[in-house]
């Protein structure tokens, strides 16, 4: 099968252009046309352009990308004064504010924006600068849908006096993401924010969720333990649920993975799931252990039963989050977030926060700084929760047997740190640097890094291959079209295997005779492709073009328990849809529709790696 053609890029073109892909939240990638933050959680195009009320200044589309290189050319669609779409009639406000925001390297000033429904809310940008890189000229604004304004472009000025404004009125209640598409530098995934457009009768004061008494009042039972059914309402092991994120509609899909069919959606458990996992006593099919957790972009962590898909318990516990995990003995609940830094502990019985942990420290350059939380994971056998400090480029060991929740170890690594994935044996867990483009390995027993393995790309695993047998690891690379592949004994780099395109996610079942792997983030049809590696031979078996089912992108393989099926997300273009395929001859046994934008998937299995 050829290669689709595709102008050529040098390496250093590919770097900067992966940057700016796993720099933007979904809005803006969907706008600038390129791909999600991070994560495979990318949804469907948004709706057209909607209307505001005025801007003083360049409204800028995708020419927002000329920014990145601190360039001054202007070449992008503009918009003029009072710009208002003819089928549309301007919201009537029943108040007006003006808030004032500054853009500096790395952040918005203030990061967050309350203000209440109906309201004329102008938004004055006084200042754009670049402390921390001065070679960059240039940050945007944009705010996503429905608002869906901008990017504005906001050029370097230190003076006081306004670079621009823009007025709208906010007649969406909810919580929506604004952020700088402009590439400015390592930091730039943390120049984001979020308007927060307060519902009628709740304050509009500021959230504090640093305040542990804050936290306890926003968490909520939604169901009393004792009102769930005591037994499940359909005759499946939920070992063989599928929990599948149903981004665009807040929602998970629960799909019968014997069947293959959709049996479920619950709703309204947060914007943008991106992790799910799974209480350790599932397994035994009790009434105990049949539960799901789930931690959305928004910062929500919500308890589903898995009985009766029922929400069960909430933790609200900041603005923006990735990750999640239950510890091995199931008494608790640790959630990761971006804003604030920190991780909070959690009763996983009730929700109800019990511990916070301030995520501050001092990077690999020797800077102070609050990081974001990128991965989360109980250590097995350990007794021990496993943190990634993404700007820190530390693991941090937090010890849940003892009641104050110590960190116990803190282990530097390399730079922007995301995620990684443990050995077969559970001793040594494999992180992704990817400002360095190396895999860092931990020894969780020995509480200490062991190695640092050259990668030729941006290392991007998801939940990573592994293949035993040859005591082999693999990870995609976001920066190259390559896979990487080192050896868990000697934790040297085997080799690099040339594949079509860059990727996000690769997997390996113990009964699979192979590795599968996306392409995703190459801005080309190859997008929609799929393919499969001999891990005996490590070279390519098989392409799959996704595209004949009406896919524009296919992502995220993830197997049946048995390992006797793959499921791809696919999405964007004429389906959305799950495509499930023989793992060793790549047939398409069939497919399960009526999904909503289904992208992560999160089979019930994974609890006996508790």
């Amino acid at each position: 099968m050829s290669r689709s053609e595709s102008p050529a890029e040098s390496i250093a073109e590919q770097e900067e252009r992966i940057k700016r892909h796993l720099s933007a939240s979904r809005e803006i990638a969907e706008r600038l046309e390129f791909n999600d933050e991070l994560s495979f959680e990318m949804g469907l195009p948004s709706p057209g352009r909607r209307t505001f009320i005025k801007t003083s200044g360049v409204v800028a589309a995708s020419a927002a990308l000329a920014g990145c290189a601190g360039d001054d050319d202007d070449d992008g669609p503009e918009s003029t004064d009072d710009e208002e779409s003819p089928d549309e009639e301007t919201p009537e406000a029943e108040r007006s504010e003006t808030v004032q925001l500054t853009a500096k390297q790395y952040e918005f000033q203030p990061q967050e924006i309350r203000v209440p429904p109906n309201t004329e809310l102008t938004i004055e940008f006084t200042q754009s600068t670049f402390e921390k890189n001065e070679e960059f000229t240039m940050h945007t604004f944009y705010l996503e849908d429905p608002y869906d304004i901008g990017p504005i472009e906001l050029p370097e000025n230190t003076d006081d006096g306004p670079i621009d404004s823009v007025t709208f009125v906010t007649d969406e209640e909810g919580t929506f993401d604004f952020e700088c598409s402009a590439y400015c530098g390592d930091g730039h995934a943390q120049m984001n924010g979020q308007l927060y457009v307060v519902p009628e009768g709740e304050s509009v004061d500021e959230v504090d969720f640093t305040d542990m008494g804050t936290l306890k009042e926003r968490h909520e039972i939604l169901k009393e333990e004792r009102e769930l059914v005591q037994e499940p309402q359909h005759d499946l092991d939920l070992r063989d649920i599928m929990v599948v994120t149903e981004r665009n509609n807040a929602s998970v899909a629960m799909i019968d993975t014997v069947n293959d069919r959709l049996m479920e959606r619950v709703e309204n458990v947060g914007k943008a799931i991106h992790v799910h996992d799974f209480h350790p006593e599932l397994p035994e099919q009790t009434r105990e252990g049949a539960y799901v957790y789930t931690q959305s972009r928004q910062g929500e962590m919500y308890k589903i039963d898995l009985f009766d898909f029922e929400r069960v318990a909430v933790a609200d516990a900041g603005t923006d989050a990735r990750d999640i995990a239950v510890s091995r003995d199931g008494n608790y609940v640790i959630g990761g977030f971006y804003n604030p830094n920190h991780l909070v502990i959690c009763d996983a019985e009730t929700m109800e926060p019990i511990k916070r942990i301030p995520t501050h420290t001092v990077n690999p350059d020797g800077e102070s700084l609050g990081s974001r939380v990128c991965s989360l994971y109980d250590v097995p056998e350990e007794g021990l929760f496993l943190a990634g400090l993404k700007e820190g480029g530390e693991v941090w060991l937090i010890d849940y047997t003892q009641e104050d929740f110590p960190v116990v170890a803190t282990i530097e690594c390399g730079r922007t740190l995301h995620d990684g994935f443990f050995t077969a044996d559970g001793r040594y867990f494999m992180i992704a640097s990817q400002t360095d483009n190396q895999m860092d390995i931990i020894d969780t027993q020995e509480r200490s890094h062991v190695a640092a393995i050259p990668m030729n790309g941006v290392p991007h695993p998801g939940p990573g291959a592994l293949y035993p047998d040859e005591d082999l690891a693999f990870t995609t690379h976001a920066g190259s079209s390559s896979v990487g592949v080192w050896n868990t004994e000697t934790w040297e780099a085997e080799t690099m295997i040339d594949v079509r395109g860059s990727g996000l996610f690769i997997r390996k079942h113990e009964h699979s005779d192979y590795v599968w792997a996306d392409i995703i983030l190459t801005d080309t049809e190859d997008d929609a492709y799929v393919y499969t590696i001999d891990p005996d031979t490590l070279e390519v078996d098989q392409e799959i073009d996704c595209s004949q089912w009406g896919a524009a992108a296919a992502i995220h393989p993830e197997f049946s328990r048995d390992g006797e099926k793959v499921y791809i997300s696919v999405w964007k273009g004429e389906n959305e849809s799950i495509l499930v395929f023989d793992p060793n001859t790549g047939e398409l046994l069939t497919q399960i529709e009526d999904l909503l934008a289904p992208t992560g998937k999160f089979l019930g299995v994974r609890a006996e790696g508790h």
